[in-house]
This record gives C-alpha cells, sequence and structure tokens, in this order.
C-alpha cells in the first residue's frame, strides 16, 4: 500500500492545520447541494439526512476507535465531536474501521453521484468529483494521514502490519 512520507506528529489538529480540509469537506457537501437544488424538497432532506446518518455511521465504526477520540482529529466534524455520542472503544484501530469510513463517505455522496449521472450533469460532475479527489488528495498525503499519531490505522505512515494483532 502507498503511505505518504511522515511529516508530523499532531497530537490534536488545530482549525490552521485542518483548514484544506475544513475548505474542501464544506465545498463538497455544498457543490451537493447546489447539485439537488433544483430536484425538490425532499431530495435536499434525504441528502441532509445522509450526511447525519454518515456522522453517526462514522462515530459508531471509526472514530470511537481513534487515538483522537475526543480531540479535534483532521477531519472536521469527527473526532472532536464523537465523544458526545458514544464511548471510546479500547480495542484496535484498524481496517474494519477503515470500511465503516468509507461506507460513510459513500452515503454522503450518493445522491449528489446518482442525480450527476442521471441527468448527464457534465460540468457538475466534474466540478463535483474534483472537489472530492482533491479533499481525499489533501486528507491522504498533506494535511491528515503525514501528520496523525494513529499508528494503529493502515493509512498511517508508521503502521507495520502485524497479523498477530486481531483487527
Amino acid at each position: 500500500m502507498l503511505r505518504p512520507k511522515r511529516k508530523e506528529k499532531i497530537a490534536e489538529f488545530s482549525i490552521s492545520k485542518n483548514l484544506p480540509g475544513i475548505v474542501l469537506l464544506s465545498a463538497l457537501f455544498v457543490c451537493g447541494l447546489l447539485i439537488l437544488i433544483n430536484h425538490g424538497f425532499l431530495t435536499i432532506v434525504a441528502y441532509l439526512g445522509l450526511w447525519l446518518i454518515s456522522y453517526g455511521i462514522i462515530y459508531a465504526g471509526t472514530c470511537r476507535y481513534c487515538v483522537y477520540y475526543g480531540k479535534s482529529c483532521p477531519i472536521p466534524l469527527e473526532g472532536s465531536c464523537v465523544h458526545k455520542f458514544f464511548e471510546k472503544k479500547e480495542t484496535s484501530f484498524g481496517y474494519v474501521q477503515l470500511v465503516w469510513a468509507t461506507f460513510a463517505y459513500v452515503l454522503r455522496i450518493t445522491l449528489p453521484v446518482l442525480i450527476i449521472f442521471k441527468y448527464n450533469l457534465f460540468g457538475w460532475g466534474i466540478t463535483y468529483f474534483s472537489i472530492l479527489a482533491l479533499f481525499w488528495v489533501v486528507h491522504l498525503r498533506f494535511t491528515g494521514c503525514p501528520n496523525c499519531i494513529n499508528v494503529q490505522c493502515p493509512l498511517n505512515p508508521d503502521y507495520t502490519f502485524n497479523p498477530s494483532i486481531r483487527r
């Protein structure tokens, strides 16, 4: 697996360290909202609902296993909010948590992607997928993973596979 090179080890991310992620995740949300705005009130409600559900899934399946539990993490509104909804789990963070995070993000993008493909919204598609890709490139290569202290995460630069640890 290609992992980023270590930059720093940040125990709690500040707004300035998170700013690129905050801007890009906000832009992704707003872009999705703009794509759906002409498709009815219920579509907007469903979109907002899917984002809310995605936070519940990522909190329960990923964030409560993370070393950033209750702290500011690289992704806005996740690690710093999870403690309000779920207790911390002391079991290890691993591939299962990444699957839950992936599922949460799939929920977040489902409706805009469906509308983009259903109505052949070429321009919106380029914009939306560019923001999504840029968000993940920035998070995985520059702001999040290269600075993260969660060494149990398979995306962390310091992660070493240990088959004896149950994931």
